[in-house]
């Protein structure tokens, strides 16, 4: 990445469908470290299984990937398909209908939601939709895990609009955004299920610890596009800040934690300039209140 105090615009490249893979060196700092506890140690056991707690991804919103990709994709195929699973329907229009998408009128059908939002942001909300009901169900740490969600969708808002405002091109901005700390909601699941005390101070620093890379099994798991693949593993590497979707979660990371305060320092020092943080801020600050 060059020149990035002067905004400079980056091209993401667009990797189709159903890559699985970490196209990326990522540092492996969490496990290069003697595990501190009985829960840490249970936690490692767990997800060197490879398989625990990984939410399963619904047909719908696999067929939206594929489908936003395709250029001769029908929009009714997927209307129809998104049909026959009621709850993600419902959830679906919900989201499709609120303030932060509302066009003037209430959307009747799934159809004609996914004609004017199109394939893309169609996509864009049925993995937010899915996402967000991975999140239920906890025998604790549920609290936990919907702030993760919420800061999450606000984070998706804030990529898409750094990709606005830097001339980005990247057809996963949102996804960047929303899925990146997706393994934050498997890692508290997986704490949920492991009996015995877990003091809050150490769940939050085993979550901060291993989110990356749980959750870049889940976007494997899912077949996501390897930009979200590397943006999950890596957003806490500073190694890959010349990666440009990976660039982009780390702007959206700072935009939402830089919202309560306005501060653009941190901003600044991942190279955008004084004037463009402050109007990403504001952006962000507006878009937030809809939600």
């Amino acid at each position: 990445m060059s020149t990035l105090g002067q905004d400079t615009p980056h091209e993401v490249r667009n990797s189709g469908f159903a890559p699985a893979t970490l196209s990326i060196p990522v540092a492996a700092h969490s496990e290069q470290r003697e595990p501190q506890s009985e829960l840490e140690r249970e936690l490692l056991r767990r997800l060197k299984s490879g398989r625990a707690a990984l939410p399963v991804l619904p047909q719908v919103a696999a067929l939206a990937l594929r489908l936003a990709s395709d250029p001769d994709a029908r929009l009714h195929q997927l209307a129809e398909l998104v049909d026959t699973d009621p709850p993600i329907a419902a959830r679906f229009m919900s989201v499709a209908n609120s303030a932060l998408y509302f066009r003037g009128a209430t959307t009747a059908t799934t159809q004609a939601a996914i004609v004017r939002l199109g394939l893309a942001s169609t996509r864009d909300l049925l993995f937010q939709v899915v996402y967000g009901a991975s999140t239920s169900g906890l025998k604790r740490h549920q609290s936990a895990v919907q702030q993760s969600f919420q800061r999450s969708v606000r984070c998706a808002i804030a990529a898409r609009l750094a990709a606005q405002e830097l001339g980005q091109v990247s057809s996963y901005d949102y996804m960047l955004g929303l899925l990146h700390d997706i393994g934050e909601a498997r890692v508290y699941r997986i704490l949920a299920d492991i009996a015995g005390p877990q003091p809050a101070s150490e769940v939050q620093k085993l979550v901060h610890r291993y989110h990356s890379a749980a959750g870049a099994e889940v976007a494997m798991a899912w077949r996501l596009p390897t930009e979200i693949v590397d943006a999950c593993a890596a957003h806490h590497d500073p190694a890959a800040v010349t990666a440009p979707h990976v660039y982009l979660a780390m702007l959206a990371d700072t935009l939402v934690d830089g919202l309560p305060s306005g501060d653009t320092t941190r901003l600044v020092v991942l190279g955008l300039s004084p004037a463009t943080a402050a109007v990403l801020l504001e952006r962000l600050k507006r878009a937030s209140v809809q939600l």
